[in-house]
């Protein structure tokens, strides 16, 4: 099993597909179809389980989970370096 929190959110797109399709890190996971309201709960829980924090599911930012590259950006990119003193 990958450690590359990405591609194991690939492996869970592939897995809950009925018919096999394709897709990018670009493509929006929801308006596709690619994630529905059914798995959605269970894909924010993945996203929180392999970025390790928690995700209020009662104040999500549903942009955040659009794209795989917003998910990238939003819960693994890592932290900006803190401004140095002068």
């Amino acid at each position: 099993m990958t450690t590359d929190p990405i591609e194991r959110l690939r492996t869970f797109i592939r897995d809950n597909q009925d018919e096999p399709r394709s897709f990018t890190d670009q493509d929006d996971l929801i308006e596709t179809g690619l994630i529905d309201s059914l798995r959605f709960v269970d894909f924010v829980l993945l996203v929180s389980e392999l970025c390790g924090r928690d995700i209020p599911l009662d104040d999500i930012d549903i942009e955040a989970f659009r794209t795989l590259d917003a998910i990238r950006t939003a819960w693994f990119a890592p932290a900006a370096p803190e401004a140095v003193a002068s």
